[in-house]
């Protein structure tokens, strides 16, 4: 197994931890391996702080890899120091922001969770997040449920509360001196593929993987397929 030397940096989504990047971690060999814990944070302010705190810790350049909502606190961390940053991997995260829709959906369910309504990730829930043929398979499935049932209503209001409205990072992103890598996925309903691969083809220096036959969840769904793609970009 080949080994980064390089720093790498982790981002989870909302409502993730760790181990929504523990099938990814197992298939790969780090050096220099680090991971910002998101779900401590109930703001921006500490998402970001927890950020800059784990790019600190090293003396060169990093590679920042983030997952969905981790998508936008590392683009936001790189844009603020591109010159410590090797290069910005983004998983599943649109960085044209939040459309009018989604910020309504997001303050209807904030409005639910203010209201200590407990809410349960039910299969309606799920399919946002995966295909008709996940559904049924507990890798994919099961880590995403434990995680809901572990984290809870207040992760998920500070996760909301922290990232809506979220700043648009597609120009900053565009002109950014650093390698930007997208990977996206066929049928995901949360950051859309087509709409991330025209931002791609905008950016200075960017690659974009389109994963085929998976949804959001594609680091539970396809470990093997981007641990590949990410011992290609990061060594």
């Amino acid at each position: 197994m080949k080994t980064i030397e390089q720093p790498v940096i982790f981002f989870p989504g909302m409502l993730c931890d760790e181990r929504i990047w523990l099938p990814v971690w197992q298939r790969m060999s780090f050096q220099q391996r680090s991971y910002v814990p998101l779900q401590w944070a109930d703001s921006l302010a500490q998402m970001l702080a927890l950020s800059q705190d784990r790019i600190d810790s090293f003396e060169q350049e990093v590679h920042l890899v983030g997952f969905s909502m981790g998508g936008f606190i590392a683009s936001v961390c790189a844009s603020q120091a591109p010159g410590r940053i090797a290069s910005l991997t983004l998983i599943g995260y649109n960085p044209k922001g939040l459309t009018n829709e989604e910020i309504r959906a997001r303050e209807q369910l904030l409005k639910t969770l203010h209201q200590n309504t407990k809410l349960t990730m039910n299969k309606a829930r799920l399919k946002q997040f995966v295909t008709s043929d996940e559904l049924n398979n507990e890798n994919i499935t099961g880590p995403v449920l434990e995680m809901e049932k572990d984290l809870g209503n207040t992760v998920l209001r500070g996760h909301i509360q922290s990232t809506t409205p979220r700043e648009d990072m597609s120009k900053q992103l565009q002109n950014a001196p650093f390698q930007i890598n997208f990977i996206t996925a066929q049928h995901d309903k949360i950051a859309d593929c087509d709409s991330i691969a025209q931002l791609s083809q905008r950016c200075l220096k960017s690659t974009h993987l389109n994963l085929q036959d998976t949804a959001h969840m594609m680091l539970l769904s396809q470990p093997d397929v981007i641990a590949d793609q990410l011992y290609k970009l990061l060594n």
